[in-house]
């Protein structure tokens, strides 16, 4: 198992920095062929770790694949554990081990995609995003389902999954924000919300899972006293970036950055001071690992910007850096941010 130590991660005693890749749709997404090209892809480019869903509800299920559906009888979530359920995600597990590369697995969405809170919400009857992290029945089906996981053990290594070290680390959401695709936000929802919602379900796992890292997922919005005219470091989306990387049970912390969707008018010079500012107060402040999770730029402008980028990620000592996002060749590049291997 890759551990944190202080500011750095350790495997085999030694420190372990990764430079990675995002890919969301390994399991649902040409099984027999694209999945298995994109590990080898990353593994020709030295990719060691890799981040992926591990949610799928079913209302927005693709090629008959999910892993979760609700019950309107019980009023609970179903888990669905069979071939194009979770024995999907034993595969990528296994794929991954095959081939040398750890995984981040996300355990929910703040967005509509593949379902996520918000789907969540809806299921129970409720009706504002901040509900996820609030209502008791949710929060006690969302530890249900993470239960199934942790204790699942793999069809194909035979493997649990808690006893897996090809498992980097879970990660409680993608993006945790109090407002969503669908639901805005609501006065209800606070920074506090939020922080006490990764709390109560980062202690859960380690109560069961001690070997794994646990990530919030989030981007760094929340940061007070820097410098810019950006609202990107305002509290304004609920969120608390000290506060939630300081949890006792939150590993280390995740920033993701969209210059070109955020408003940045100068994408180098702005983007450095995005990477540094949070560097500096993870590192120096909480004395833990930082990584880059997500960043994405126009294909015109990525010469001018990742080596400034790259090369600011290696100054301010980020434990790991992963692009969005790396695809098999006939995948389609939706988002203008793709990268494929002659990339």
């Amino acid at each position: 198992f890759v551990k944190r130590c202080g500011d750095q991660f350790i495997l085999d005693n030694k420190t372990f920095y990764f430079t990675g890749s995002n890919t969301y749709y390994l399991h649902y997404k040409d099984i027999d062929y694209g999945t298995p090209r994109v590990f080898e892809v990353a593994k020709n480019h030295g990719f060691n770790v890799l981040r992926t869903w591990a949610f799928m509800d079913q209302a927005y299920t693709q090629n008959n694949v999910y892993y979760t559906s609700f019950n309107n009888v019980t009023r609970e979530i179903e888990v669905n554990e069979g071939e194009n359920g979770l024995q999907r995600l034993d595969r990528i597990i296994a794929l991954a081990e095959e081939n040398g590369i750890r995984l981040i697995l996300t355990l929910t969405n703040n967005w509509a995609d593949f379902g996520g809170m918000e789907e969540w919400v809806r299921n129970f009857g409720y009706k504002e995003h901040y509900q996820f992290y609030t209502e008791p029945e949710i929060k006690k089906s969302f530890k249900k389902y993470i239960l199934t996981l942790l204790n699942r053990t793999n069809t194909i290594t035979g493997k649990q999954y808690k006893n897996d070290g090809t498992i980097f680390a879970w990660e409680l959401a993608n993006e945790p924000r109090c407002g969503g695709t669908n639901m805005g936000k609501n006065e209800n929802c606070t920074t506090n919300t939020l922080t006490q919602w990764l709390d109560e379900m980062s202690t859960y796992i380690k109560s069961i899972d001690k070997n794994h890292m646990i990530s919030t997922g989030e981007e760094g919005f929340g940061l007070a006293g820097v410098d810019s005219e950006n609202d990107i470091y305002g509290f304004g989306d609920g969120n608390d970036f000290v506060a939630n990387a300081a949890l006792k049970n939150i590993d280390f912390a995740t920033i993701h950055l969209y210059a070109s969707y955020w408003g940045f008018k100068d994408f180098v010079k702005e983007g450095l001071q995005y990477f540094e500012e949070h560097a500096k107060v993870i590192k120096k402040m909480l004395n833990k690992p930082i990584i880059m999770e997500e960043f994405g730029m126009p294909k015109d402008k990525r010469d001018e910007v990742y080596p400034s980028y790259m090369q600011s990620l290696v100054d301010n000592d980020y434990n790991g850096i992963m692009f969005w996002m790396l695809a098999h060749e006939e995948y389609p590049d939706y988002d203008g941010f793709t990268l494929y291997d002659q990339d």
